[in-house]
């Protein structure tokens, strides 16, 4: 069982390195990249040889495009967001004319005032980056369910058949794959597009995904997790949104209120939600390498059953060659 944290060990790693050698009085020169899943990277740097007090941390995601676009709001809004998340005296995002080249967006760090808690914040920089979409659909869903609150008796009725759906969002992750966060009055939805180019990915995947259905079935203690749905094709909520794709798969979570009643399990839900896709193909790819064992096992042992059941030939004592014999299932020769 794979069990992915959410922040990346290794740039927190680098940073505790950082911060001790600063308190030892004998701070690093650093230029390191560090590299993370669905193709994000950091780039962890001293700008200055002569003043190493300061380091700057960039961040790339192929994410960045689509999340500076949701809900029509511009890129300073999201950096307003992270910063809001990295408030602390020992971070400062730098204006996009400092940012360094080739990445999205870079933080300066002051290694005299870092902190545990700021190292752990800065090693979850991409779940900080990634969770804007699901901020403003939080926003959207306490705006939709206090309109409907208002509604009158015969309006509630018919917005249970209808529920009020608001804005959806979308995170283009990888070249073609999505993740599609929809807010209404009384649930947010949560749709990974994933592509599957092989037919025995898909045929585990579907396999995988029913577990996740049948297994809230039977166990009670899990049935207020969220709901999970497989499909082939596109949800109704994204229908007009999604691209045909002959080999996309999508894979539905519906989040209630208990879901995201609070900060601290906002943010739990975030970060399941943003490993799920490692998750999944992880334990598919596990799943045909344990096939490809076995079948390799089964091989290797028909073989030595067919090594058996050759013929032998033997000499005696006097150089003559004794007929050939056969052997049996367990190895030994046969008597006629």
């Amino acid at each position: 069982m794979l069990h992915l944290s959410a922040n990346n060990t290794l740039l927190e790693a680098t940073l505790i390195e950082l911060q001790q050698a600063v308190q030892e009085n004998s701070p690093l020169v650093v230029d390191r990249i560090v590299s993370d899943f669905d193709h994000t990277s950091f780039h962890l740097v001293t700008p200055d040889n002569d003043n190493r007090q300061f380091i700057h941390l960039s961040i790339v995601t192929k994410a960045w495009p689509s999340l500076a676009q949701c809900g029509g709001v511009d890129e300073s809004q999201l950096i307003q967001f992270i910063n809001g998340k990295l408030t602390n005296q020992a971070t400062e995002i730098l204006p996009k004319n400092q940012t360094t080249q080739g990445y999205d967006m870079t933080v300066r760090v002051d290694l005299t005032k870092l902190d545990d808690e700021s190292i752990h914040n800065l090693s979850l920089l991409k779940t900080y980056v990634m969770s804007f979409p699901f901020q403003l659909a939080f926003d959207e869903f306490q705006r939709l369910s206090q309109q409907f609150a208002t509604l009158a008796p015969g309006e509630e009725e018919s917005s249970l058949s209808q529920p009020h759906r608001g804005q959806s969002y979308r995170i283009q992750y990888r070249d073609d794959e999505n993740i599609y966060v929809q807010p209404s009055n009384d649930r947010i939805t949560v749709i990974f597009e994933t592509i599957f180019k092989d037919e025995t990915d898909k045929i585990f995947g579907k396999v995988f995904l029913q577990e996740f259905v049948d297994a809230r079935k039977r166990n009670r203690s899990i049935q207020s997790a969220p709901q999970v749905l497989f499909s082939n094709v596109a949800p109704r909520e994204i229908a007009t949104t999604s691209m045909e794709n002959s080999d996309s798969r999508f894979i539905t979570f519906v989040l209630f209120p208990r879901h995201f009643n609070n900060t601290e399990t906002q943010f739990k839900t975030i970060s399941q939600i943003l490993q799920f896709r490692n998750y999944f193909h992880y334990h598919i790819k596990c799943s045909k390498a344990f096939m490809h064992s076995r079948m390799r096992f089964r091989v290797n042992t028909f073989i030595k059953v067919l090594n058996r059941a050759k013929f032998d030939s033997e000499e005696n004592e006097d150089g003559e060659k004794e007929p050939q014999q056969r052997r049996t299932f367990t190895g030994r020769k046969m008597v006629y």
